[in-house]
């Protein structure tokens, strides 16, 4: 005869390994949030700009691979490098979200360029979804805002030339 007789400390021990891997699993996910999403009234109707911000509140990190919009004929991902009092536009295909960090678009470093975008007034909202590699797609609304002074169209061209394919 078979003895099926389980004990109550080896019950206890399992569903405490289960809790374990199962707090493990939460916390090595990534957990994205954007924030703050706004394009800038372009100078240039060719090109936009556009900025927001990041949260990964997981445990794991992540990676933006891409940002989409039907306002737009392109998003790209772009980021500001100074080189010999030089800043240059280099176009970045993915960008790392560490878990618990916050990654920051914004004026004079990383930054979207919305090619050909639809004719946009103050005010108006764009979609734009971002892909992650882990978290899936996150969509949120861009507020159109007005042009930032001294940002003229001759910037903006000098930042075409980097794009490529324009």
């Amino acid at each position: 005869m078979r003895n099926t007789t389980t004990s109550t400390a080896g019950v206890r021990g399992g569903a405490a390994l289960l809790a374990l891997a199962l707090l493990t699993a939460c916390q090595s996910t990534s957990e994205i949030s954007v924030s703050e999403a706004v394009v800038r009234l372009p100078a240039n109707p060719d090109v936009a700009a556009g900025y927001l911000t990041i949260d990964n509140s997981g445990g794991a990190g992540d990676t933006l691979t891409g940002v989409t919009s039907e306002a737009a004929r392109e998003v790209q991902m772009h980021d500001t490098v100074h080189d010999d009092d030089m800043a240059q536009m280099q176009r970045q295909d993915e960008i790392a979200v560490g878990g618990g960090e916050t990654v920051r678009f914004e004026s004079g470093g990383l930054h979207l360029m919305l090619l050909e975008p639809d004719e946009l007034q103050v005010g108006d909202t764009v979609p734009l979804r971002l892909r992650f590699r882990e978290a899936g797609e996150v969509t949120v609304e861009a507020t159109v805002q007005e042009q930032v002074p001294g940002m003229d169209g001759a910037q903006n061209m000098d930042h075409m030339g980097e794009m490529g394919g324009m």
